[in-house]
């Protein structure tokens, strides 16, 4: 996987930047890993220097969008092939890393988006139904069904990398799938389980659950007015 980066957006996850990066080495001891501090004030960046792992630095929080960025520039600059987001809380699965790797090499695809709903559905729960809908709503403009579009593990190739990195009006956020979809890049999912946080509390609880799908859902009917 050499062609491949993992990039870790990470803000203040001093407490869980250790294990994720235990977890990533034992999968494969060449893997190549860009921990973005978004603007940490715990020793997250500092604990990354100890471990000998690349990472930079934004001064001041410039949220996740920036982050991934980033982080995709840097793979841009240093020629990798492909990208892969993955986050810095613990909740990804390290050994779902190659089978995603495998699967937009093996597949004629720009996107393989981490699923843990392709078999069985989740717990219900504000933000699995949340996810529900926006999946819907991706449908509705794009006819393409994703079963996780909420999932923050993805693997890009070169061609979405140059897009993000040219444009500060796109995400790494299910509006941004459906535009690409418009827009004739492909998308499939591989199935991946997801663990509970190491450390710390998710920020979408149920208000925030709600509210995170209404803007979504706004924002892909926005973007699906954009000419591709």
């Amino acid at each position: 996987m050499k062609d491949l980066l993992i990039i870790i957006p990470a803000y203040n996850e001093a407490k869980n930047i250790n294990g994720v990066i235990s977890q990533l080495r034992a999968t494969a001891d060449d893997l190549s890993i860009l921990v973005v501090d978004d603007g940490s004030q715990d020793g997250t960046f500092d604990i990354c220097k100890e471990l000998e792992i690349k990472a930079v630095r934004h001064k001041v929080n410039l949220g996740l969008a920036q982050a991934i960025r980033t982080g995709m520039q840097y793979a841009l600059d240093q020629g990798y092939e492909y990208a892969m987001q993955f986050d810095a809380d613990g909740q990804h699965d390290a050994k779902a890393v190659k089978k995603l790797y495998d699967t937009i090499k093996q597949n004629d695809t720009d996107i393989v988006i981490g699923s843990r709903y392709i078999k069985r559905p989740g717990k219900l729960t504000a933000r699995y139904i949340g996810g529900k809908v926006i999946s819907g709503c991706i449908y509705c403009m794009t006819g393409k069904h994703i079963s996780d579009p909420t999932s923050g593990m993805r693997i890009y190739d070169r061609r979405v990398m140059e897009f993000f990195v040219t444009s500060s009006l796109y995400s790494p956020e299910p509006d941004t799938l459906s535009f690409l979809l418009k827009k004739g890049m492909r998308i499939s999912e591989a199935e991946v389980k997801m663990n509970e946080r190491m450390s710390g509390k998710s920020y979408l609880d149920i208000v925030g659950s709600v509210r995170y799908m209404f803007r979504i859902c706004t924002s892909i009917l926005l973007l699906s007015r954009i000419r591709s």
